[in-house]
C-alpha cells in the first residue's frame, strides 16, 4: 500500500498549523528585544494586561518607513476615577526602541494620541498605558517597514535648520473634547543618516521634550528620542469646556528651546 498520499496530507496539515493566521500573528508580536525593553521600563516584572483599555491603529505595511502614522486610542475617560496617567510607545526592533512617553492629564478629556514614527525593521509596535492605579495595559501591532531611522531627510538641511522650531496648531474639531494637532518644524536627525551632498554622517539632533499647558496647567508632556519622525506632529485632546492660552514649550537634544502660544 502506498503511504505517500497519507504522509503528504499529514505534513500539509502540520504546515498549515504552524503557519495558521493566529499562530503567525502571535509569533509576529514576539521579539528577542521585548524582554529587555520590558525589564528596563518596568523593573520587577509587573503584570502587563492586554484587556482592551488601549488600542493602536497602524498600517500593516508602511508607505514610508520614516513617516509611519500611529493612532493611539484609549477606552477610558480622563474624568474616570482611574484615568490614563502615562503612555509608553515602543518599536521593538528600532536602534532606539523606546519612542517616548506621554504624560497625560485631566485636561485632556480623553487621552488619545496620534503621531508619526520611524520604523527601521519589521517590528512589533507597542503601546502601554499606565492608569492612575499603576496598572499597565498593552496592545501591539506588527508593522512591516525598514530603513526608517537611516532614510535621508526629506528637506534641504539649510532650509530645515532655518525653519527649526517653527510651530503650528491645527484645530481638528470637537465634540465633548477638542482635537488639536501640534506641528513642529525640526529635521529630527537620528544620527544614522548620511548627508547626501557631503557623504558625512549627520549628528543626532532631535526633539526630546514637548510640554503643552493650558493657562499654565499641564495638558500633555512628551519625552522621547530618535524614533519620532522628521517634523514631529502630535495630535491630542483638550476638554471642550476648557478655554484660554495654550502654550507649547519644546526642547531638542542640542539644548535649543522653542515656545509658542495660542488662544483657544
Amino acid at each position: 500500500m502506498n503511504k505517500t498520499p497519507a504522509l503528504l496530507a499529514t505534513l500539509l496539515a502540520a504546515l498549515l498549523t504552524v503557519f495558521s493566521p493566529s499562530l503567525l500573528a502571535q509569533s509576529q508580536q514576539e521579539s528577542v528585544n521585548w524582554p529587555l525593553i520590558r525589564d528596563s521600563l518596568f523593573p520587577g516584572s509587573p503584570q502587563i494586561l492586554e484587556d482592551g483599555i488601549v488600542e493602536l491603529v497602524s498600517p500593516v505595511r508602511a508607505i514610508d518607513a520614516a513617516l509611519v502614522p500611529l493612532d493611539i486610542k484609549v477606552n477610558v475617560r480622563q474624568n474616570d476615577p482611574n484615568p490614563i496617567k502615562r503612555i509608553h510607545l515602543i518599536v521593538d526592533n528600532n536602534p532606539s526602541p523606546i519612542v517616548g512617553t506621554f504624560d497625560m492629564s485631566p485636561n485632556n478629556g480623553v487621552a488619545n494620541i496620534s503621531t508619526r514614527v520611524r520604523v527601521n525593521a519589521y517590528s512589533p509596535v507597542r503601546v502601554i498605558a499606565q492608569t492612575a492605579d499603576g496598572k499597565l495595559h498593552m496592545t501591539s501591532n506588527y508593522v512591516k517597514a525598514s530603513g526608517g531611522c537611516s532614510a535621508p531627510a526629506g528637506a534641504d538641511d539649510l532650509l530645515a535648520r532655518q525653519r527649526m522650531g517653527k510651530m503650528k496648531l491645527k484645530d481638528l474639531g470637537n465634540t465633548d473634547t477638542r482635537m488639536l494637532q501640534l506641528l513642529i518644524s525640526h529635521p529630527n536627525y537620528s544620527g544614522l543618516q548620511i548627508d547626501q551632498v557631503t557623504r558625512h554622517w549627520i549628528p543626532s539632533d532631535y526633539v526630546s521634550d514637548v510640554q503643552i499647558t493650558l493657562n499654565g496647567d499641564p495638558v500633555m508632556q512628551f519625552n522621547g528620542g530618535i524614533s519620532i519622525s522628521e517634523n514631529p506632529t502630535f495630535t491630542f485632546h483638550v476638554d471642550a469646556n476648557k478655554q484660554g492660552t495654550l502654550k507649547a514649550d519644546v526642547k531638542d537634544s542640542m539644548g535649543r528651546e522653542f515656545s509658542r502660544e495660542w488662544d483657544i
